[in-house]
This record gives structure tokens, C-alpha cells and sequence, in this order.
């Protein structure tokens, strides 16, 4: 966890204050948090989008009139890091959870830090590559 890279000092603390409340400290809700404390706006807004006492994401808190677009790519990779959320529909609401649609913003940085904390054990260093010393055909 020394590792992570946060967007600054209010993101860093959101993740640490959220994950005291927690009664579970797994790779689930350190990925959920982690990437809800990116934007002032979700940090704000936590307590509609997560249920402390059940311990559960609240999929309803995507519909608050706090939300702006780049709200709403963090919500949608946080709850599909959270459970594999995506939601559905009849205007084909899936497709705003895909990475094209989720990293076309500033956020994306961060992004790619959350899905580091949700999947640590494929997303270690990879060796350097050897050099070639022959030309292949």
C-alpha cells in the first residue's frame, strides 16, 4: 500500500478515514475508496454512495444532481471494481462502463492506480525485457 500514488493530500486522507469505518479491509474496499476519494465532488458525497451500516454501494447515489461527468466515471469504475456493477438497461447503459468511456478523462491516472489496489496479484512490475541477440525470421 506505501506504493499508491494519490491525487493529493484531502484524496489520501478520504482513503485512510474511510477505511477505519470499514469493518473490512480487503482488496475490494481499498479499490472502492481509493478511487472515490479522486474527486472532491464523490468525497463529499460518500454517505449516497455507500451504505456504512450494511456495508454495500448505493447505485441510486448515481442519479444526485452533484453529479457531473467526470463524477460519474469515477463512480461507475469504483462500483465495477466494487462488485463487477455495470448497469443496465434499456439504452444499452453498459457501454459507459468500458475503458474507452471510463478513461477518456483527467482521472485516468488514478484509474489505472485503482485497478491496482483491486488486482495487486496481476499487477506487479513486469521484468525488463531481454535483449534480442539474434535476428528472428
Amino acid at each position: 500500500m506505501a506504493d499508491i500514488k494519490f491525487r493529493d493530500t484531502a484524496h489520501r486522507d478520504f482513503f485512510l478515514e474511510n477505511m477505519m469505518k470499514c469493518r473490512v479491509n480487503d482488496c475490494y474496499h481499498r479499490a472502492f475508496f481509493y478511487v472515490m476519494g479522486i474527486a472532491s465532488e464523490t468525497r463529499a458525497n460518500i454517505n449516497q454512495m455507500f451504505n456504512f451500516k450494511e456495508d454495500c454501494i448505493e447505485p441510486e447515489g448515481m442519479h444526485g444532481g452533484w453529479q457531473t461527468s467526470g463524477t460519474v466515471k469515477v463512480c461507475h469504475l469504483a462500483f465495477n471494481l466494487w462488485n463487477g456493477y455495470a448497469e443496465e438497461g434499456r439504452e444499452r447503459r453498459e457501454r459507459y462502463f468500458t475503458p474507452e468511456e471510463l478513461f477518456c478523462c483527467e482521472f485516468a491516472p488514478y484509474f489505472m492506480e485503482g485497478i491496482k489496489v483491486r488486482y495487486p496479484e496481476y499487477c506487479r512490475e513486469l521484468p525488463a525485457p531481454r535483449k534480442q541477440t539474434e535476428i528472428s525470421r
